[in-house]
């Protein structure tokens, strides 16, 4: 992995964090898509986990009384069920088809819920346990799993305060759960563990900028900030 690779995935990560920050998503979604141009997806997927982890725990530490705890105990334990196919599927398929399938549809659905969202789920539970089992799948086979869980929180229209923290509670638990599948398949190999070298800096800068402009975003800008990191992170995954 040489220093030019290195650079850019310093970069990538950057950006990624620091809307990570905005929408509580977008470390993965804007990440991955773009990454996997320049390394294997072995690579990328239990790296960007990996780096992922103390940016997690330090927005929740500064975020964790607007966390969702009952809708982020649905989320977390659906999720978890699918993780383990999700590991397996990474290990013996071609991800970046299964990525591209991915993009195009979280574009669809990301367009049609902007231009014509309806109104919120008066019962939640069977929404949240579906988004849960697909995200759970996606968190391991190629960690895009924000899709659809901004998805729903657009469509039940949730504070974005609360909507952020239970993302970010929700990823940190998630790629924790992930980590000892990865080491089971062999995927924590030397090359994943550079990657992460690399982008530790672009992780720590990607904090406190995210943090910064996390208090300028206005409520109307958030949701089409959110909408926005869904289609981007599809179109990346589709055409990359």
């Amino acid at each position: 992995m040489g220093w030019e690779t290195g650079l850019y995935a310093f970069a990538v990560v950057l950006l990624a964090a620091s809307l990570q920050g905005i929408t509580g998503a977008g470390m993965m979604i804007l990440s991955v898509p773009a990454l996997i141009v320049t390394l294997p997806a072995t690579v990328v997927v239990p790296g960007i986990v990996i780096l992922y982890l103390p940016l997690g725990v330090a927005q929740i530490v500064q975020l964790r009384d607007d966390v969702d705890r009952p809708h982020l105990a649905i989320l977390v334990v659906s999720s978890a069920l699918m993780v383990p196919l999700g590991a397996l599927i990474l290990g013996n398929v071609d991800t970046v088809t299964l990525q591209r399938g991915i993009g195009l549809s979280m574009i669809a659905l990301a367009l049609l819920l902007q231009v014509k969202p309806g109104p919120p789920y008066t019962k939640d539970f069977a929404p949240c346990v579906g988004a849960g089992l697909i995200a759970g799948f996606l968190a391991a086979s190629t960690s895009v799993s924000g899709p659809p869980l901004v998805l729903l929180g657009l469509k039940q229209r949730w504070d974005p305060a609360r909507f952020r923290a239970t993302l970010i509670a929700y990823f940190l638990i998630i790629s924790a759960f992930s980590l000892p599948f990865y080491w089971k398949m062999n995927l924590l190999s030397p090359t994943t563990w550079q990657f992460v070298l690399y982008g530790l800096p672009g992780i720590t800068l990607g904090y406190f900028t995210g943090g910064w402009l996390r208090a300028r975003v206005s409520v109307a800008a958030f949701r089409w900030l959110a909408t926005g990191v869904v289609v981007v992170g599809g179109l990346a995954a589709a055409l990359l």
